[in-house]
């Protein structure tokens, strides 16, 4: 049921300007950011020792919805093929075509065009770790800081950007 929640969320959202700031910012990660998705699929629960520790929404069978493959269930990838197909994988489950692009790709104004970043080191040991997404929107980046982060334009963005210990895995164009 939530997943056809946040399907119908993302559509309403797509191509329109959302005021971020009007939902509470440990509701969502960058991933959910860059899809468009307000709907909380996870809350701030607690912290340790300067851990982060949410409490899912969704139900204890999925602990995590903010991680790649975890909507389409592909979220067994080791390798860079295997985590772009997950994250095609997401999107297509939530009803966004995407397609591969370049940064100076100009998208349609209904559009959406992410960066994707992934620590490519660690997932050719098999595990999975950090990543981030800027998403531009009418020309302009902006990227949400982990789960409690706000969300932030860049000032510049010319593809030489770098999210620290995290590779560009690509740019991607979506649409609903």
């Amino acid at each position: 049921m939530i997943l056809r929640e946040i399907q119908m969320n993302i559509r309403s959202n797509f191509g329109k300007l959302v005021n971020w700031d009007d939902i509470p910012k440990g509701n969502f990660n960058c991933y959910m950011f860059a899809i468009s998705n307000t709907i909380p699929t996870e809350v701030f629960d607690y912290e340790k020792d300067g851990e982060i520790y949410l409490k899912s929404c969704i139900g204890a069978n999925v602990p995590y919805f903010g991680n790649i493959g975890q909507i389409s269930g592909k979220s067994n990838y080791t390798n860079v093929t295997e985590l772009i197909n997950a994250l095609k994988c997401d999107l297509e489950t939530l009803g966004i075509s995407v397609e591969s692009c370049s940064l100076e790709t100009v998208v349609p104004k209904q559009c959406v065009k992410i960066a994707f970043y992934y620590n490519t080191e660690d997932l050719l040991k098999g595990k999975h770790s950090g990543f981030h997404f800027l998403r531009q929107d009418n020309n302009i980046w902006e990227h949400k800081k982990g789960w409690t982060g706000t969300v932030e334009q860049l000032e510049s963005f010319d593809g030489d950007t770098t999210i620290a210990g995290l590779d560009l895995i690509g740019y991607f164009q979506l649409a609903e």
